[in-house]
């Protein structure tokens, strides 16, 4: 098989001849001098998607999605993959962009051999340390740029959690319906309708019922420390999630009827609104207070009397029974119990053991209003922010009343013989709320200001619980509801950053352009020959057909003794001999051959070699 040749392209079109038998080819073919341009086509695609995405916000979900949150490290090995190949692709249009360029040039002027050696660093690129530092550092430059590409790549597409908004529904508790809102009896199978279910025990008989989850919530009211205005409580259920801060009496459907939210894994958080009354409550030392407590047993042995009239009583004053060996253990509490009064006190009498608590009066205030509530459903927070004054949604105040009841109820259930366990839950928050005094302020609280700090703490605590447990009831037991919309942060994901989108399609912009550019300037390169300095096969061909002259040259300039000194400043090499500084030239023949010969030769250019016709004629098949 006859060797393959290399010839230069001639510009005349017309006269090229075709491929002879000796297999030299003079045709350039469209493929073999564009293809590695058409591999922008993807480049710019790509870019083009991913600036798109983020201008337009796509983001991904569903299966991908779980893809990259089940296996980030395989999802981080395949993303560099595709960054690398992507880049390779924009490096190796820049070095065919040199090399085409320099080899163009190469036609035309002649070089020195250590320029030679640059042209090919930079055309792979790749970092030579032997050359002299006037050519390294600009070859080192060229090979720190080639890393660029893929490592801005990376940065565009690796995938990064991005919560997206979408709207779903979720059912609120609805008051139009109020009738199963009122005061039971405490006697055992009198109690107001119930259900037991797996996530929780809801019911109308709060005060009884949930009476254990009131007294906690009564004593841990008042909390100490940096976060003593964030205190975080359970919710009256069996689900997970609590609250940051007060409750309002609103945010009972978390965890209860927004089934088609929180199921759904990729939800991170969700908001919306729901109204629900603001209490606000006063508490003072009433020392005129007409709700005492009797001195000794008033029906037979350890039979308590606490009686007397609210500033809201209706009809006649109040009454009721406490027990005990005697009334110094005795805490009670007092609230209207005609239906014809608004029910806005709670008065508090005790005996010797809780003296402190004795003539306290709290009022308590409802104001409706409109609430907002966010939820976390990755660490099953709730917190609450009021918004603004709603139209009353129980104008009769069935819910208020009856709730407020429920104080008188907790405060006779929870006496017993020895102790009230109320009276101490209450003294709990008192002391903490003592604590809460900044260390800097050396005066305090006084007992009253402590006293009454902490009993308004407990009042409003237990007010907001038992709000949310109707709520809770009028939801599960009920069946009274309404839909709302809420506003749904979804666990998606977007690819790359912003910065490194638009940088990766400027820089394929960039490069695009400089393409463009280049082809306009060399006309298509239609001067490029088909000789490569970075193919061995070529430099081996041209240099055997130059002869000995170059090989002469560097014997030459080896044998001086001055050119053996260091001339200039290497970097991990041996001291330059002087070779480096031989001048060559690329020289033509008529049938298009190339040959490597020194500078300064008498022979014909390559690029005079576009004139010549029909330059792959073949004779007799040689």
């Amino acid at each position: 098989m006859v060797p393959r040749q290399f010839t230069f392209l001639p510009s005349n079109g017309s006269q090229r001849a075709k491929a002879g038998d000796d297999g030299r080819t003079c045709e350039y073919s469209h493929w073999i001098r564009y293809n590695t341009f058409y591999g922008l086509a993807i480049t710019t695609t790509l870019a083009s998607l991913l600036l798109a995405a983020d201008f337009f916000q796509w983001r991904a979900t569903g299966y991908f999605f779980r893809v990259v949150s089940d296996f980030p490290a395989s999802v981080a090995l395949f993303v560099q993959m595709l960054a690398a190949f992507f880049g390779l692709i924009h490096v190796a249009v820049v070095c065919r962009l040199i090399n085409f360029a320099l080899r163009i040039r190469l036609t035309r002027e002649s070089v020195t051999l250590d320029v030679l050696r640059t042209w090919v660093d930079m055309s792979i690129p790749r970092v030579d340390w032997d050359l002299p530092l006037r050519f390294f550092f600009p070859v080192a430059f060229i090979v720190f740029l080639s890393l660029l590409p893929a490592a801005l790549w990376a940065g565009s597409m690796t995938p990064l959690l991005s919560p997206s908004i979408t709207t779903m529904t979720l059912n609120t508790p609805s008051y139009r319906d109020v009738s199963m809102i009122k005061e039971y009896p405490l006697e055992i199978g009198k109690g107001g309708p119930s259900r037991r279910l797996a996530k929780g025990l809801f019911t109308y008989s709060v005060g009884v019922q949930h009476i254990g989850s009131i007294l906690s919530s009564a004593a841990s009211a008042s909390t100490v420390g940096k976060n003593s205005r964030s205190r975080t409580h359970p919710k009256f259920d069996n689900t997970p999630f609590s609250y940051k801060g007060r409750s309002y009496g609103v945010g009972a459907p978390v965890g209860l009827t927004d089934i088609s939210i929180s199921s759904n894994k990729q939800a991170a958080s969700y908001i919306y609104q729901e109204e629900g009354y603001l209490t606000d409550v006063e508490c003072i030392y009433n020392s005129t207070s007409n709700f005492t407590l009797s001195s000794g047993p008033v029906s037979g042995e350890w039979i308590y009397a606490a009686s007397g009239k609210l500033p809201d009583s209706v009809d006649g004053g109040e009454y009721s029974n406490y027990i005990g060996h005697d009334s110094k253990a005795i805490v009670a509490m007092a609230v209207a119990y005609s239906e014809k009064s608004t029910r806005r006190y709670i008065a508090i009498t005790a005996g010797e053991s809780y003296s402190f608590l004795n003539n306290t009066q709290c009022e308590l205030n409802f104001t409706p209003t409109l609430f907002n509530v966010s939820v976390d459903l990755l660490n099953f927070n709730i917190s609450v922010s009021p918004l603004n004054t709603v139209p009353d949604f129980n104008p009769q105040r069935n819910l208020t009343r009856t709730m407020v009841r429920q104080f008188e109820l907790i405060s006779n259930d929870l006496t017993n013989l020895y102790v009230s366990l109320l009276g101490d839950a209450l003294n709990s928050s008192i002391a903490a709320y003592n604590m809460s005094q900044p260390n800097s302020n050396r005066n305090g609280f006084t007992q009253a200001e402590a006293t009454l700090g902490g009993v308004t703490n407990s009042i409003i605590a237990m007010a907001d619980d038992m709000l949310v447990a109707y709520a809770s009831a009028q939801l599960i037991v009920g069946g009274v509801w309404s839909t709302q919309s809420a506003q749904v942060y979804m666990n998606a994901i977007r690819f790359g950053q912003p910065a490194y989108i638009y940088a990766i399609f400027g820089l394929n912009l960039c490069i695009m352009l400089a393409v463009a550019a280049e082809a306009v300037r060399t006309r298509g390169w239609e001067k490029l020959g088909r000789f490569n300095y970075l193919d061995p096969r070529d430099l081996i061909m041209a240099a055997s057909r130059g002869g000995h002259k170059v090989a002469q040259a560097g014997d030459k300039l080896a044998r001086e003794e001055g050119k053996k000194t260091m001339k200039r400043v290497w970097l991990l090499s041996d001291p330059d001999e002087g070779n480096g500084t031989l001048a060559v030239r690329m020289q033509g023949d008529d049938n298009g051959h190339v040959s490597i010969v020194l500078a300064g030769e008498n022979s014909t250019p390559v690029a005079h070699l576009d004139d010549a016709e029909e330059p792959c004629q073949v004779k007799d098949g040689t």
